[in-house]
């Protein structure tokens, strides 16, 4: 499918552009200006679509609940009835590894953030809730295995995937807004690598153009693979995204940053 095919040149793009972020924090030595929670959100936002796609591809419950749910789109007995893209589940790791090297200049570079940097308190009660929904979901879902296939509430093996998926896509559709913040706080797009907005622009412009557009007729709903981005999570990161190119193009062009060092 042409769509997956631009959402995985998309995808090499995002991990060029990050390790153009990773290369401009190392020659500065220096991590001013750059958001936690962007890469924080990216990181937790791919390590889900690793565990959902991992989980639907090679999980026997997963396949079986989902056949009986849905027995004349997903046959148990033909192999890969339930489309999951290879291709995309190596690029969800690749990105992973990028974001945990940026992460890990984050914690190194550490004395040279500013007052505003840092995990927010929005960001940790957001993904501190996803995480107990994720044990309890987890926990309603195997209550009654491997006896009766039935989970506590309702709640199957299946719903708990599904949940992390919403999670994960929720997540990576808001990565963003973090750094956008801290620029508009700042007044400045000081650590902020330039060649890092305009290609992860050029990135999502595929992304979300190849989704909408190339996208046949003819395929139907169950017949796309699971582990693709929906169209409304790229619109999302596609105009949060023009807005920074904004802010470091036009609105904060040569401002020099204003904020103090924080404290370690």
């Amino acid at each position: 499918m042409i769509a997956v095919i631009l959402q995985d040149l998309a995808g090499f793009l995002s991990i060029i552009a990050i390790l153009y972020q990773k290369r401009y924090n190392k020659l500065h030595r220096s991590i001013y200006g750059l958001s936690y929670d962007l890469f924080l959100l990216d990181f937790v936002g791919n390590g889900l679509y690793l565990y959902c796609a991992l989980h639907y591809r090679y999980s026997s419950l997963v396949r079986e609940q989902l056949s009986k749910r849905f027995p004349l789109f997903y046959s148990l007995n033909v192999a890969n009835s339930i489309p999951i893209s290879g291709l995309l589940i190596f690029k969800d790791f690749c990105v992973l590894f990028c974001c945990l090297t940026v992460l890990r200049q984050l914690y190194y570079y550490r004395s040279t953030k500013h007052i505003y940097q840092g995990i927010s308190i929005t960001s940790t009660i957001i993904l501190s809730i996803f995480f107990i929904l994720s044990i309890f979901t987890y926990a309603c879902s195997i209550s009654n295995l491997p006896l009766k296939d039935s989970g506590k509430f309702g709640i199957f093996y299946l719903e708990h995937i599904n949940y992390l998926w919403v999670m994960a896509n929720l997540v990576k559709s808001f990565k963003y807004i973090p750094q956008m913040s801290i620029n508009w706080m700042g007044c400045s797009t000081m650590g902020l690598s330039s060649k890092f907005v305009l290609i992860s622009v050029l990135a999502e412009f595929i992304d979300f153009v190849g989704r909408l557009m190339m996208v046949p007729t003819s395929v139907l709903f169950y017949e796309i693979p699971f582990n693709s981005t929906p169209s409304w999570v790229k619109l999302i990161q596609l105009i949060t995204l023009l807005i920074i190119l904004c802010q470091v193009q036009y609105l904060y062009v040569g401002r020099k940053p204003r904020l103090p060092k924080g404290k370690l």
